[in-house]
């Protein structure tokens, strides 16, 4: 295990250096605009670029890398993402940034294909729980710890986008530098989204409040402990504690979901999180110990919110393509973080900065009372999937997945070429019989003539042979 550690450290040494940068930047922007005097609406509507950037990326991104191979590729999403940042600071214009933001996002999921194409292909069945448990502490740890450089330089000048955009170039060093194998170019998986709508509804609109809620926190958060006059420090010290208690308490609730009924904790961490959110709204009047323990509550179930619904839904649908199940649920979930932020906005701007968790209170519980009527058959503790701690970038993220399994995957895509293979020849000899039929129609429609012709007059039947010509 030490050797299959040290083979994808330069992979997590660039994994920490990006994500470190994208902490700081996220936080960085909703700062900046605030500063700049941008409303709520607007700065929702920037922030929300991003997600959508991220979906687009988790689609299409893996074109690039099966074009141009796994460190060329990065070398490009990094190039894009540098020269983006950068960009933001020579042009403080919305609409410049929404676009910007979208570049970010799109860069921002190659980075995360490249990145978990190449450790699932380091990885192996035995050791692929602990490779992927690695791969988020390092996430979480670069995302909570980029909030802290916001103290590096005044976020009203462009030094901080300079420290982001160089934090984005160094993650290059690493990935270019390792001298191990490249990779296999990542499979294009598709998205059952059918199934998950059709067999798992609940699982759906828990991806999408999930989603909201996630991604109008992201966004907003920066918005409004500015505006509740925490200051730099504070907005600081609540993205983290918010950050680092959504790593900490998942595993805890994960457990709770794995030994009790699944669609029961979704409904109660959902109401929880509506009350939490709630009591963030009050604990902004208290001391700053205070915001940040309450910050720490709500990020460590708010963060839970997708893995659960990803959980519930495979529970509910038993396939054995765990990756397009999953690539349908992160769609969704995207999907819910880019409308989150804009919706989000339009609230504060009709009632203040409180307006960003009463907006996340009003999703949560939307799905908390979803998660107690939609009653299906429950699944027994025992047969439920395990709870597993999600990445929410791309579907390639779900390979690295303990509950995937390689073979069956393998077998079921086999098992599915031959149901399509069958069905494609079926409707083909259909096709045949058919164009036979019609061909034998059209022979004796073209006989019938002929044979009445030759017949000569039947019976009832005007003779009308002239008589013969008498000279």
């Amino acid at each position: 295990m030490a050797q299959v550690f040290l083979s994808i450290l330069a992979l997590l040494g660039s994994v920490g250096l990006f994500t470190l940068g994208s902490g700081l930047l996220g936080t960085l922007l909703g700062v900046r605009m605030t500063l700049d005097g941008f409303d709520p609406q607007v700065t929702g509507l920037v922030m929300a670029a991003f997600f959508v950037g991220l979906m687009v990326g988790a689609m299409e991104a893996g074109r690039v890398i099966r074009r141009a191979g796994h460190i060329r590729a990065f070398a490009v999403f990094a190039a894009c993402a540098t020269a983006a940042v950068l960009l933001h600071g020579l042009f403080v214009s919305v609409w410049v940034w929404a676009l910007l933001r979208v570049i970010t996002g799109f860069a921002a999921a190659g980075i995360y294909m490249v990145i978990e194409s190449w450790l699932n292909e380091r990885s192996s069945a035995a050791n692929r729980g602990r490779v992927f448990s690695v791969y988020q502490v390092v996430s979480y740890l670069g995302l909570g710890t980029g909030q802290f450089l916001l103290f590096a330089a005044d976020p009203a000048t462009t030094e901080l986008f300079m420290i982001t955009a160089g934090l984005f170039a160094l993650c290059l060093i690493p990935v270019a530098m390792t001298r191990g194998l490249h990779p296999s170019p990542p499979e294009s998986h598709g998205m059952a989204l059918r199934p998950a709508l059709t067999e798992s509804p609940l699982g759906v609109v828990a991806c999408i409040g999930a989603g909201m809620v996630n991604g109008a926190v992201f966004a907003l958060t920066p918005v409004f402990a500015l505006e509740a006059g925490l200051g730099l420090a504070g907005v600081s010290l609540l993205m983290g504690a918010i950050i680092f208690g959504g790593f900490l308490l998942q595993w805890p609730i994960g457990h709770l979901s794995d030994n009790f009924g699944r669609r029961g904790v979704m409904a109660i961490v959902n109401l929880s999180v509506a009350v939490a959110a709630v009591a963030l709204v009050f604990s902004a009047e208290l001391t700053l110990p205070v915001l940040m323990g309450v910050g720490a509550l709500f990020g460590g179930l708010s963060f839970t919110l997708y893995p659960l619904a990803v959980a519930h839904t495979n529970d509910q649908i038993k396939v054995r393509d765990f990756v397009t199940i999953s690539a349908a649920l992160l769609f969704l979930w995207g999907l819910g973080s880019a409308v989150g932020p804009v919706l989000a906005g339009q609230v504060m701007g009709r009632v203040g900065n409180t307006g960003l968790f009463l907006f996340v209170a009003v999703i949560a519980l939307g799905v908390a009372l979803a998660a107690w009527q939609m009653r299906r058959e429950s699944v027994a503790p025992e047969d439920q999937e395990p709870f597993v701690v999600m990445a929410r970038t791309t579907p390639v993220a779900s390979e690295l997945d303990p509950r995937y399994d390689e073979e069956a995957a393998r077998e079921a895509a086999e098992q599915q070429a031959r149901a399509d293979a069958e069905t494609a020849a079926a409707e083909l000899w259909d096709e045949v019989v058919v164009a036979e039929a019609e061909a034998e129609a059209e022979a004796d429609a073209a006989t019938k003539p002929t044979a009445t012709g030759d017949a000569g007059p039947q019976d009832g039947d005007e003779d009308t042979t002239p008589p013969p010509r008498r000279d």
